[in-house]
């Protein structure tokens, strides 16, 4: 099959201007908050390409000929460099979701708010629509502190300490468990299946697990007035979260996304292939056909599409599902 894109810049179709002067072609996905990119290689040996404006939208479609295209993502343009011998014009640009007043450093105290309050007041600030995890929202945090952080790396803050991840898609903000991201914005998203075949290149690292085989959330009982704690897992050492929760539900959710969190990547797999684009960042990929300890269910948590003068490939970053491969 013969790999194909389409570019359009600010609405206008490209393609046929860069045809014989695309060196490189690159889009990463991966499963947080700012990590979305494009990062597009010309050859400017004649100085005859337009220098693209900073703030610039561009709409990238990949795919074959045989098959037809995928629009793969909506960038804007923040970076573009010229540079030589030889002459090359590099343009890079974030994923158009993502404002820039997300990055903006910010100082204030969070107080009595659940994190769904948190996640929709930063929403409506820079103007997305919530979504919130139903397992997350209702946590209560008495108080908290933004210090000099911006919005972007606060939430993101927050999100890992509890086995989640935040993310723009779509003209929304994510807040939501892994693995749900997609499904939070409607959007179907295929498993992946590679055979022995397919796959060009592979590494599997495997490490301690999670020192911590337990963990004991705490909450506070209203009615009789006392702290009551509920654990997930067994074993020694146990880990405490800090924080009280406002029921036994929450309590309950929050420890099992922490153990989850412990358990999640102890084993990391990294592996070419040819392109597809199917392969997402949060999408479940099966691998057969190798040998024990590669072959299984992972889950997606960086994919890089490249497409050069040798064709169309994809670079894959994967976890070991919770509990193994």
């Amino acid at each position: 099959m013969t790999p194909d894109y389409q570019i359009r810049a600010d609405t206008r179709d490209v393609t046929a201007t860069l045809r014989g002067r695309l060196v490189s072609l690159s889009l990463s996905d991966a499963a947080g908050i700012d990590s979305d990119g494009l990062s597009l290689v010309l050859d400017d040996r004649d100085g005859g390409i337009e220098m693209p404006r900073t703030g610039a939208e561009l709409d990238v479609s990949l795919g074959y000929r045989d098959t037809g295209l995928v629009r793969m993502g909506f960038y804007v343009v923040d970076e573009v460099s010229l540079s030589g011998p030889p002459s090359t014009m590099t343009v890079r640009g974030r994923a158009a979701d993502l404002r820039q007043g997300m990055k903006r450093p910010r100082t204030r105290p969070w107080d009595g708010v659940s994190l769904g309050d948190i996640v929709t007041a930063i929403a409506g600030e820079h103007g997305y629509e919530a979504r919130i995890a139903a397992a997350l929202a209702q946590e209560v945090l008495e108080h908290i502190d933004q210090v000099d952080e911006s919005d972007l790396h606060f939430l993101t803050r927050l999100a890992r300490e509890r086995g989640a991840l935040a993310k723009p898609a779509g003209g929304m903000l994510l807040f939501v468990l892994r693995g749900e991201a997609k499904s939070a914005t409607g959007r179907d998203l295929p498993p992946v299946t590679l055979t022995a075949g397919e796959i060009g290149h592979f590494e599997t690292t495997y490490a301690e697990r999670g020192k911590y085989p337990a963990v004991r959330a705490r909450w506070h009982d209203t009615a009789d007035a006392e702290e009551l704690s509920v654990t997930v897992g067994v074993g020694e050492p146990v880990y405490i979260i800090g924080r009280r929760y406002p029921d036994r539900p929450a309590a309950q959710k929050a420890a099992e996304a922490r153990l989850d969190a412990f358990t999640r990547g102890v084993g990391t797999l990294r592996l070419t292939c040819e392109g597809n684009t199917r392969i997402a960042a949060e999408a479940r990929l099966t691998v057969s056909g190798v040998r024990d300890g590669v072959n299984g269910e992972w889950t997606i948590t960086r994919a890089v599409h490249r497409l050069d003068r040798g064709g169309y490939a994809c670079d894959i970053e994967a976890e070991s599902l919770a509990g193994g491969a």
